[in-house]
């Protein structure tokens, strides 16, 4: 079973990182609310999770240990393990002489990682920003298209860095949204029309996390939070839907604010919508319409 600790100010650690000049609810008052709508979110899609839109989740866990290249021995931590595809993975790198652990504030996907697992991977429900591990623990972290969901992803990095000892690596994946197809812009731009129509309220994080997976926004970041030796990749999957609502099925899967809205719609209110998507998308022309495209910056560093 999942081990859980509380969100708000658990030490359950023994650390040296100095305490933030204000704990998390005065940085940012709606974290708690926009951690528990990632969690409605995680919980409402675990089940299709790691086969949506043809497997993606599968590929980019795959891609992810390759570039984490953990060694048989060796301790890993995975920061947002989702259903544990990335954790198994590692773990039969590591192999019975090595440990990994998961941690993920979704318990549903934690139930669904820890039927996989193996006897030596562990999972804890707690946030990436507030990790219950002492400093130095660990020889490699994953964070597996995570961080542009995270309440403060740089707060989290910093944790990932406090807790791998000197010399020791992270790797992690980033959907670049600066390279998605103008079906994928039309789509987003009639969703936030449809929010301003509808009284849907959807929690998102501060700032503008759309460029988090731009290799550079991405390198930058991770040098903030400690990190050198920044090296980055890139792997670009995609495809296309028929029509208007098998796109709509494939979006709503596709992160939780699309999830949030769509979810919700009546059958009027979703027909309508898809309607006027496909009149758009018509407009950009055959070989345009209904594309899309899932573009990730995988990185890896070292703690120095």
């Amino acid at each position: 079973m999942s081990e859980s600790f509380p969100y708000a100010n658990g030490q359950a650690r023994q650390s040296t990182a100095p305490v933030p000049p204000y704990p998390p609810d005065r940085e940012w008052p709606s974290a708690t609310r926009y951690a528990r709508h990632l969690e409605a979110y995680y919980d409402a899609v675990n089940h299709a999770y790691d086969d949506w839109s043809s497997g993606i989740h599968r590929r980019l866990g795959a891609r992810l240990v390759e570039i984490a290249s953990p060694l048989p021995g060796e301790r890993l931590l995975d920061v947002g393990c989702g259903t544990g595809l990335v954790t198994q993975m590692a773990a039969e790198r590591v192999g019975t002489s090595g440990e990994v652990f998961g941690v993920d504030i979704a318990k549903r996907l934690l139930e669904v990682a820890q039927l996989r697992a193996s006897p030596h991977v562990r999972f804890f429900h707690v946030p990436a920003e507030a990790l219950v591990f002492s400093d130095c623990t660990f020889d490699v972290v994953t964070i597996g298209d995570a961080l542009p969901y995270l309440s403060d992803p740089r707060r989290a990095l910093e944790e990932a860095h406090r807790v791998l000892r000197r010399g020791s690596r992270i790797a992690v994946s980033v959907i670049d949204r600066a390279l998605t197809t103008p079906a994928q812009e039309v789509f987003h731009e009639r969703l936030l029309a449809l929010e301003l129509r509808h009284p849907v309220v959807v929690p998102r994080p501060p700032g503008d996390r759309n460029r988090l997976g731009e290799p550079e926004v991405l390198a930058r970041l991770l040098a903030s939070a400690g990190f050198t030796g920044v090296v980055t990749t890139m792997m670009v999957t995609g495809g296309r839907a028929a029509t208007a609502r098998e796109w709509t099925d494939l979006m709503m899967g596709a992160g939780p604010s699309s999830h949030a809205l769509l979810s919700v719609l009546g059958p009027s209110v979703r027909a309508d919508f898809e309607a006027d998507l496909t009149e758009r998308m018509r407009q950009l022309g055959d070989d345009e319409a209904f594309r899309y495209h899932h573009p990730f910056t995988f990185a890896e560093a070292i703690r120095p």
